[in-house]
């Protein structure tokens, strides 16, 4: 595996984006590392790699073979870019420069120097230089003879390799994704060559077929499937386009089954044949994240990388050099820890597990959710990965994306818990969106039904033209040429469910179309957004769950009540279930929140009732006495709008001055001591869709009280609370942001802990 990068022989393998969604997946045997370790990790290594900069480049004066120059550079500014660093860097323009204006014939320095192209913003002079070098790539492939469909070090140097073929793939891929016309010869050649030089146990070696000198690595079999992926992407995509059942590829299956009976050879000092760990990571990092495989077998990829990874790194930011360069080795840990946790755009649901009465339908386009997460990363000019997710993992795994999707063309039918799990995921924040394949009227007949099984009190209607989906994010709908019709169900705050019966956006995605279907692409991209707000990315490994941890015993409790009535008492469950796995955790404080129905059960025993809705509404005779019984008891009434409702937020006024004439609502300061507890509220936000309708807020409480006898006695706040309990940061909510809605009800509910 000679590179030119590097002395010796040195694979660098290609970032492809691939699919893989035929395994089944496992619980991981490793614990998910803590995202500040990564931040700090990637954070020394980015001060090191600059450090390493000889003026405008990084390279090394050792003999490399087949002129790769600039190789090294681009593999640096590669790295930095995906770390996070900015293009528009004094030390990243220079070296950009460099690249620019040094010419070079070696594939790796090529395949390398296109990924550099393909991250910068697009202009002229990029758009000359990614058609340059791809032209020397197309140029360059073996099409006779020993070696025909793969590369050598460059078009005079005839040796080739598979470690050098992956990289003249990836320069092709590149420049096809930036627009560049590759013909489909170029991609036939190469399908051919990879297939025949395939292992029947599904691997791949160095050179050719398995031999003593060329074992099968995890390295080569990785590229292998990946490059198999790229092709089948370019020739294969319209196969896909009309659903006819769940698509195989059996080569690219016998490669991923290779991959994962072999993982323990991954990021292990054990060692092995032709050994070489950072590149091979950086290889496997292509496979699991643009795969949507989270697992491999029982195991997290990530976080098994990136745990060895991090016990491997200097002091000084580096890792260990391979082949003499802890430059390379270092870009390669870099593109793991970074690349392999970008955000997660859209989670895709293998239902293949659920109760089903023939097979499901849920892979007819393998291929829909990876190109259309990797589309809207375009469009931000950020990196999105995909996932596929299953019925057996935890729902804490779905909630990698904002969004998950269901797709096919069949009945579904999901047992009992199936459906407290998809339950579970809307409730603490996410989004289901359905796509019915071909318009298929049983999948969305099915679709529909699970809605109203899972959320019985709410209904699926046609979003509104005027919804923020349509209106408020990047897409405007009325620039469509074409407006599907989309059916969504609410919860009054947010929309839980989506479905797009008859539009079939998934086969634009598959087959990559984009002209004339600029509405399936935008649509799904508008989703996206509004689940955010257009700027909350998390990556992998940020989470606004909070897990109840059962090691902690709590010394101390308090009872709340959550106030039951004729109309939308409920939107948000979900919220107080995070808020008492919060206090329990941190304050040992046991929260028992419990459902009172103001029309037959009692509030004695309660510190603290909640109230809160979505719609206009009144309370009867009954329901008002209770309240003033709890409240001139010693109780208090905590009131929100869910979503920052204005018809909810008037009615409450209107039954807090039935049931408590001549008080008035009057501001609560932020330094009131039942929000102040031992220290003042350090900031105030709220969302951002709350500034776009209330103007300028200054960083100050917007709460309001009613005091009776000296001591507030209903605390009532028009913005919400509710939904900024549940922890995310959907859009069009009228509202504190999460972090200070938490914040608010845990200050309230500690000040009235026995």
């Amino acid at each position: 595996m000679c590179s030119p990068l590097a002395p010796c022989r040195l694979p660098l393998w290609a970032w492809l984006i691939i699919g893989y969604c035929c395994l089944g997946l496992g619980h991981s045997t490793y614990a998910a590392i803590d995202s500040a370790k990564i931040d700090s990790s990637l954070e020394r290594a980015v001060s090191w790699l600059y450090k390493q900069q000889k003026g405008d480049n990084w390279e090394q004066s050792f003999d490399v073979h087949g002129d790769q120059a600039t190789g090294q550079t681009a593999l640096a500014v590669y790295a930095l870019l995906s770390a996070g660093q900015s293009s528009q860097d004094a030390r990243i323009v220079k070296a950009i420069e460099y690249l620019k204006t040094h010419e070079a014939t070696g594939v790796y320095a090529l395949g390398m120097r296109c990924q550099v192209w393909l991250n910068l913003p697009t202009s002229p002079e990029i758009k000359r230089a990614m058609s340059r070098d791809a032209g020397i790539l197309r140029s360059s492939l073996i099409t006779t003879g020993t070696g025909k469909g793969f590369y050598a070090y460059n078009p005079e140097l005839r040796p080739w390799s598979h470690s050098r073929a992956q990289y003249g793939v990836l320069g092709m891929w590149a420049a096809a994704q930036s627009g560049i016309e590759v013909p489909d010869s170029y991609w036939e050649i190469v399908e051919k060559a990879w297939i025949e030089d395939q292992d029947a146990s599904g691997g791949w070696s160095y050179q050719a077929k398995p031999t003593e000198t060329y074992a099968l690595t995890p390295g080569m079999t990785a590229v292998g499937v990946a490059t198999l992926f790229i092709t089948q992407d370019y020739l294969h995509a319209g196969d896909t386009s009309t659903p006819r059942g769940n698509i195989q590829n059996a080569n690219i299956d016998r490669g991923m089954k290779w991959m994962i009976d072999n993982f323990g050879k991954i990021a292990t000092d054990e060692k092995y044949s032709r050994d070489y760990q950072y590149a091979t990571l950086y290889a496997v990092e292509r496979i699991g994240v643009a795969s949507g495989l989270r697992y491999f077998g029982t195991i997290d990829w990530y976080d098994k990388g990136a745990q060895w990874l991090i016990g491997k790194q200097r002091n000084d930011g580096a890792w260990p050099a391979e082949f003499g360069s802890n430059v390379v080795s270092t870009c390669f840990s870099m593109l793991f820890l970074s690349r392999g946790r970008d955000p997660i755009a859209i989670n895709k649901l293998d239902y293949s597990r659920a109760n089903q009465t023939k097979p499901s339908s849920w892979n007819q386009r393998p291929r829909d959710v990876a190109n259309v997460s990797r589309w809207i990363g375009r469009q931000l000019e950020k990196n999105f990965n995909w996932q596929i997710v299953n019925l057996s993992v935890p729902v804490a795994d779905w909630h990698d994306a904002p969004v998950l999707y269901i797709s096919g063309s069949d009945e579904m039918a999901f047992d009992a818990t199936a459906k407290d799990k998809l339950r579970q995921y809307v409730e603490e924040g996410g989004l289901i969106l359905g796509n019915a394949d071909g318009a298929a009227r049983n999948f969305s007949i099915a679709f529909r039904k699970l809605g109203q099984e899972l959320f019985p009190d709410y209904e699926f209607r046609e979003l509104p033209a005027e919804h923020l989906i349509y209106k408020g994010e990047q897409f405007p709908r009325d620039r469509w040429r074409m407006k599907p019709s989309v059916l969504s169900m609410s919860n009054g705050v947010r929309e839980l469910m989506i479905l797009i019966p008859q539009a079939d956006p998934a086969r634009a995605w598959q087959t990559q179309i984009v002209a004339g279907r600029e509405d399936a692409w935008q649509l799904v991209s508008n989703i996206y957004l509004y689940t955010n707000e257009s700027r909350d990315f998390h990556k992998r490994g940020q989470t606004d769950l909070i897990a109840r941890d059962s090691a902690v015993a709590a010394t101390k409790n308090i009872k709340i009540a959550r106030l039951k009535y004729a109309g939308n008492w409920n939107p948000e469950p979900a919220g107080w279930r995070r808020i008492s796995n919060l206090l329990h955790n941190q304050d040992k404080i046991d929260v028992q929140v419990t459902t009172v129905d103001l029309l037959k059960d009692s509030l004695d025993g309660y510190k603290i009732a909640h109230l809160t809705g979505t719609d206009k509404f009144l309370l009867s005779a009954a329901a008002r006495q209770k309240i003033k019984a709890f409240v001139d008891a010693g109780g208090t009434l905590l009131i929100d709008s869910a979503g920052g409702s204005t018809a909810f937020a008037i009615a409450a006024e209107k039954e807090l001055a039935t049931v408590f004439p001549g008080t008035n609502l009057v501001p609560m300061p932020r330094d009131h001591a039942l929000l102040a507890g031992n220290s003042p509220l350090k900031t105030i936000g709220y969302r951002q869709y709350a500034s776009k309708i209330l103007g300028s807020l200054k960083d100050e409480s917007r709460l309001k009280m009613i005091e009776i006898s000296g001591r507030p006695a209903i605390i009532f706040s028009r913005e919400d609370l509710s939904e900024g309990l549940v922890g995310n940061s959907v859009d069009g909510v009228v509202g504190y942001d999460s972090p200070t809605a938490t914040e608010i009800v845990s200050r309230i509910l500690r000040h009235f802990v026995i």
